[in-house]
Formats: C-alpha cells, structure tokens, sequence
C-alpha cells in the first residue's frame, strides 16, 4: 500500500513539474529589434542577467520595452513595489537576418549590417 501511495504522489509531483515547466515560455526577440511587455501590476525592480544581450527600459510602471543587443540567452526578473516576482522568464536574442548580409572571403563568413553603411555585425567561425 505505501508503495502505491509512493507511486500516485510521484506521478502527481511530476505531472505538476511537467505543468510548470510548460507555462514557463522564453520571450524571444531579434537585435536591434524592440519588444514590449505590458504587466497588470506596477513594476518596482527589473533585472536581467547580461545587459550586453538584451537591454531594457521602463516605459512607465506597467511597461518594459526590451532591445536585442546581441545574440545569446539571459534572463529577465521583474519585481513589484513589495518583492514580490511578477516575471522570471529566459530572453533569447537570435540574429536580424532580414538587415543582414553575408559576405564570403574563402571560409571567412563575415555578417555585414547594412543599415544604411555596411558594418561588421558578427564574425562566424571559420568552417
């Protein structure tokens, strides 16, 4: 009998662990590109993790505006006026593709972003 008590609670905690990880959704934006996130609650605190890939502005007390800075994954927590966690999600910054141009020397690769002036945006690897 205990192990088939045993059984249901760790079925349940790991359907309840599966329902968890799935409401949690990674906000995913392109560089240079904006993002805006509207909160029902006034916001006191924001933090993200490394400001060199996403960078972000409070637009007013309900509203954060996310810039892609550069690729990568960090995290972004937002806190109310009492500490309280209002968000805690993953920000992932891929690459602008469409403002992009591919230059090809050999195996370098060079990423070129020509808005207006063609400028080096990433340097792949060599291959």
């Amino acid at each position: 009998m205990k192990k088939l008590i045993f059984l249901s609670l760790l079925s349940t905690g790991l359907l309840l662990h599966q329902a968890v990880a799935e409401e949690s959704q990674t906000i995913q934006i392109q560089t240079d590109q904006a993002h805006i996130l509207r909160l029902d609650k006034p916001v006191k605190s924001v933090i993200i993790g490394n400001d060199a890939i996403v960078d972000a502005m409070m637009q007013d007390s309900k509203t954060i505006i996310l810039t892609g800075r550069s690729n990568g994954v960090t995290n972004l927590v937002v806190m109310d006026q009492n500490g309280e966690t209002l968000l805690d999600e993953n920000v992932m910054v891929s690459q602008n593709d469409l403002a992009t141009t591919r230059v090809f020397r050999g195996t370098d690769v060079s990423v070129m972003s020509c808005t207006p002036i063609c400028t080096p945006k990433v340097i792949a690897p060599k291959l």
